[in-house]
């Protein structure tokens, strides 16, 4: 992995919204040849100041939907950029999407990787909590199909429902594993205020998630059912085989630049951040009026720039250089209690760092 910069691709199109979502995406099929014509305009734009890339990653919404026009029709706006060292190329697939020829047009598009959201194996979630497009049977056939494409299969979990005990996580988690990806991300359900799970709750339709203490036992669990089998965590929601890691993703947990284009998109060039307005159709009248489609831009300070370091340093297993927390009080207390080890000039993570890495950077920083 080098230092050049990532490039994501936001595709915001959805069938319709999981209740438990607040990524912005919209229904508006119709648009897509609208969205590729202005990201078509936001690449040239940003094509002098960036590149060459490393890594791409086409999330959502569900890139997945996109028609062989569309998705061509977004490869060819991609044009202007320097895409010629790029490494990984990432897609996000939804279950039912999956076909034979979408898969087929997938790989003869460049993508080496599928993020596959299978969410649980398990109908009960994926209609009741979840509201998912998808059965636990799509999810088992699309990754048949998937794996007999070239393609590193990367399976995504969520964990923490209600009602769910360790039984049912463990099953998930060994169901998942059984499909033999390269990558798999487990994920604790967060109920996100004014989404649809969250009014489900408040309204008593549906329990409350499982607590904390549950989802701790959980998320403690993932590594033991999954590292007999081959996969480590190398990231607090992220477990891979060795060398089948997220290149895309590490920039981010890295402090790497990367570019977002598409709307709701974020970008970070190593000193400022910024992000583009959550609206397909004010994103696209922006660029086609030659204007920046920005909803902010913030410059961190120094204090915010360590901070940030700490925190996203503690989410690895990696960990930070030990020279990095020299002289900070707290730090030997975090080591004593076994939060955090001391290894090869390097302070990581353990098991149960993981689980308080947060508050464990706020007094680290």
């Amino acid at each position: 992995m080098t230092n050049m910069p990532g490039l994501y691709i936001h595709v915001p199109f959805c069938v319709r919204r999981c209740p438990y979502c607040d990524f912005y995406s919209i229904s508006a099929l119709e648009l897509v040849p609208r969205y590729v014509e202005a990201l078509a305009r936001e690449a040239r734009a940003a094509a002098p100041d960036w590149g060459p890339f490393e890594t791409l990653y086409i999330g959502g919404g569900s890139p997945s939907l996109l028609n062989e026009k569309g998705l061509k029709g977004l490869f060819e706006a991609l044009a202007p950029l320097d895409l010629s060292e790029v490494a990984e190329i990432t897609l996000e697939a939804n279950p039912e999407d999956v076909s034979r020829p979408a898969a087929r047009l997938w790989a003869e598009t460049g993508v080496t990787r599928l993020s596959l959201g299978v969410q649980s194996f398990d109908d009960r979630w994926l209609a009741d909590v979840l509201g998912r497009g998808h059965s636990a049977r799509q999810n088992y056939q699309a990754a048949e199909i998937l794996k007999a494409e070239p393609y590193d299969l990367c399976l995504d979990l969520i964990y923490g429902h209600p009602s769910q005990d360790l039984e049912n996580w463990g099953a998930d988690l060994i169901k998942a594993a059984d499909l033999t990806p390269e990558h798999i991300s487990a994920y604790n359900l967060t109920v996100e205020p004014g989404t649809p799970l969250a009014r489900s709750i408040a309204d008593k339709l549906l329990p409350p998630p499982a607590s904390a203490a549950m989802a701790a036992d959980m998320f403690l669990i993932s590594r033991e059912a999954l590292s007999s089998r081959g996969y480590y965590r190398y990231e607090v929601s992220n477990l891979a085989r060795p060398g089948h890691e997220s290149r895309h993703n590490l920039k981010y947990w890295r402090r790497l630049s990367y570019l977002g284009l598409g709307p709701s998109a974020h970008s970070f060039d190593g000193k400022k951040r910024w992000a583009n307005v959550s609206s397909t159709r004010q994103w696209a009248s922006a660029l086609a009026s030659g204007a920046q489609a920005r909803a902010f831009t913030e410059e961190l300070d120094r204090e915010a720039v360590r901070l940030e370091k700490v925190m996203l340093g503690l989410r690895l297993a990696e960990g930070l250089p030990e020279s990095f927390l020299a002289g900070t009080p707290k730090l030997d207390e975090f080591v004593k209690t076994g939060c955090l080890t001391r290894q090869d000039g390097r302070i990581r993570p353990t098991e149960k760092g993981f689980l308080i890495a947060d508050r464990m950077a706020l007094d680290l920083a």
